[in-house]
């Protein structure tokens, strides 16, 4: 049991068996093994059609959206327990007239969102109306955007079914640049959580590239072998994630790959996760309107870990990938969705994961292990850096 587990690990280190670092990362993966689905709540059915976006407030880590093919968009009070209806909605065929791709909070005020379609246009919403503030038209469908973490400035990333990553001034109401990325359509965007002015950028080209937008005559590297004109992936890139302190970037490809990056040293990747073979099909023969995949990673205000952990929706199963992000290794697999899985959101410092998938649900995963307070308290000699290593 992964209690028991948890337990030996740390008495053997309170006995100083094991080394600090070891058994921090060891606590960490016995804990996220235990995720399990939420027995105290369970999001109700709010959608007609595939999800394709989930997004968790950066304020209270309170709210999370819904969005998909059937346009509406949901919003659900985490606070809650029990069956969780929608508090607020946007109605399908209201908002947007096409496939929903991407939802996201705005990262300094849980007032605002936007989202972006199959319908060519990025929206701006008030979350409390559940109204359209403002929209731009970007003449193409739409696949993914993005705000910065930071809050430096008020530029929205915008992927879409053209070679141009579009960024959208919403103080302005009006395009601030177009960068010429890919040779074909921008799938994928994410900024950088530490530099408000650094962009990532994935295509359907396989082609993976970091920009400074301050300077946006060239981009600054590409992911991959330039000498022997290795792209990134081996055909779209269709998902990006930038952990917390920005020094580490993760793809996905429709090559059935996830690999992650070290920005410093761009050439080749540290860690290689096959999420599928690549004969691998999907159980159900529901067929996605978009191909984008939305990946989610544990953040340094946890507490329970400081090992990063991965979620990855996979390709090819109705699973989620639990990975060690340093090591690549499988941590363990959630399997609760009835077809694709094809996003993931984590709720920092409650332990919490939601996934949502081309069966319309919204799925509440939770870790079962909970720490008393003599763990607790032996957690923290075992983490001690104060403790001597050489008794070992």
């Amino acid at each position: 049991m992964a209690g028991t587990s948890l337990n030996s690990i740390v008495r053997s280190r309170a006995q100083g068996l094991i080394l600090a670092d070891t058994s921090q990362h060891q606590i960490s993966r016995s804990v996220f093994a235990t995720l399990a689905l939420c027995e105290t709540k369970r999001l109700a059915r709010a959608h007609t059609a595939a999800i394709h976006s989930l997004s968790i407030d950066a304020v209270q880590h309170r709210y999370v959206l819904s969005t998909g093919t059937d346009t509406s968009i949901q919003l659900f009070d985490l606070e809650s327990t029990g069956q969780i209806n929608p508090t607020r909605c946007v109605l399908a065929g209201s908002g947007h007239t096409n496939t929903v791709t991407s939802v996201e909070w705005y990262s300094v005020d849980n007032g605002m969102f936007s989202t972006a379609s199959l319908d060519h246009t990025v929206k701006i919403w008030d979350a409390h109306a559940m109204t359209e503030a403002s929209q731009f038209d970007l003449e193409c469908r739409v696949f993914s955007q993005k705000m910065s973490p930071t809050g430096a400035h008020a530029l929205i990333a915008a992927g879409c079914e053209s070679p141009y990553i579009r960024l959208c001034d919403l103080r302005s109401g009006a395009f601030a640049q177009s960068l010429l990325a890919h040779e074909s359509a921008s799938m994928a965007v994410d900024w950088s959580p530490v530099d408000a002015y650094m962009l990532a950028s994935g295509g359907t080209d396989g082609r993976l590239q970091l920009w400074d937008i301050r300077q946006a005559g060239s981009h600054v590297c590409d992911f991959g072998n330039s000498e022997s004109n290795t792209c990134a992936h081996d055909g779209s890139i269709n998902g990006l994630l930038f952990t917390d302190d920005g020094q580490r970037l993760v793809s996905a490809g429709l090559d059935h790959c996830a690999r992650v990056w070290n920005t410093a040293s761009p050439q080749t990747p540290t860690v290689e996760i096959q999420t599928g073979a690549e004969n691998d099909k999907p159980r159900t023969s529901t067929t996605l309107s978009t191909k984008t995949v939305e990946m989610a990673l544990t953040t340094a205000t946890d507490g329970t870990t400081s090992t990063k952990v991965l979620f990855i929706p996979s390709t090819s199963t109705c699973e989620v990938l639990v990975v060690d992000v340093c090591t690549g290794e499988v941590i363990t697999r959630l399997d609760a969705h009835f077809a694709s899985v094809t996003c993931a959101a984590w709720r920092p410092s409650f332990g919490e994961l939601y996934t949502g998938g081309a069966d319309s649900n919204v799925v509440a995963w939770s870790m079962r292990e909970v720490l008393d307070s003599t763990q607790a308290a032996l957690r923290t000699n075992a983490w001690s850096d104060s403790e001597p290593d050489d008794n070992v």
